[in-house]
């Protein structure tokens, strides 16, 4: 029997490219908080030092699954700026902030058909994130659903910043299992990179459904690919009963 679906959050139902604009924001924060400390850079050098900073987040996500937070990624620009940040954390509070509001000011959109598709599949099954997050935080992220109302279809929010680890390690799906009280054999999740949500999700326990309305991703373990969310809402309500095609 399925009894809870969980999905991923960026190109499942956001859109996660890296707005210029919002990464704009996010660069004048990093300067301003550089700035307090009496470590003021010229804009190539900041714009250099933030993109690094950049790959380094990437290389903790895709090469060491960790979840790490906004301050995280903060205290790693100032330690290669050589500041020391000592016990002046109002500094890092006020620029993570500005890093989850530039979230908010130039929200990205939800996917179309998806909000209409939470609604429907939350009638029939608990929902609930699980979600790797970037820059920005959870706390960002439960935010921009709230913005869209869509945080009330969800049972829980679960996020890598939160856990310490990202998908495909165990330890996020396991928080997931932990939150809902429903057993792994009894959970679908639905996401659209195979390698982090089909296969993170399969390694679990869970049951797992590929979507691809932002891209194609080529072959699948999962038992389904959904190229649509109408697609998706009508496989999961042919598995309502428990039948498996």
């Amino acid at each position: 029997m399925l009894r809870a679906l969980t999905f991923d959050y960026w190109d499942t139902l956001y859109e996660g490219g890296a707005l210029p604009e919002r990464v704009a924001l996010r660069r004048t924060a990093v300067g301003a908080l550089l700035g307090a400390y009496g470590r003021a850079l010229p804009d190539e050098q900041l714009r250099a030092l933030y993109e690094e900073s950049g790959r380094e987040a990437e290389r903790w996500w895709s090469e060491q699954q960790r979840g790490y937070r906004t301050d995280e990624r903060l205290r790693w620009i100032l330690e290669r700026a050589a500041v020391t940040p000592r016990d002046r954390c109002e500094h890092l509070a006020a620029a993570a902030d500005a890093v989850d509001n530039a979230l908010l000011m130039l929200p990205p959109a939800m996917l179309a058909g998806a909000w209409q598709m939470l609604r429907s599949l939350s009638r029939q099954f608990t929902l609930a994130i699980i979600s790797d997050t970037g820059f920005a935080s959870g706390r960002a992220q439960d935010r921009l659903l709230q913005k869209d109302a869509a945080r009330g279809f969800f049972a829980a929010t679960i996020y890598s910043m939160d856990v310490g680890h990202a998908k495909p390690r165990p330890e996020i799906f396991a928080a997931a299992v932990e939150t809902l009280a429903v057993p792994p054999s009894e959970i679908l999740h639905i996401g659209d990179n195979e390698r982090t949500d089909v296969r993170g999700a399969l390694a679990a326990g869970f049951r797992a459904v590929r979507l691809d309305v932002v891209r194609h991703g080529g072959p699948s373990e999962a038992e389904f690919v959904a190229r649509s969310y109408e697609e998706l809402t009508e496989y999961l309500r042919a598995q309502r009963t428990g039948e498996r095609p």
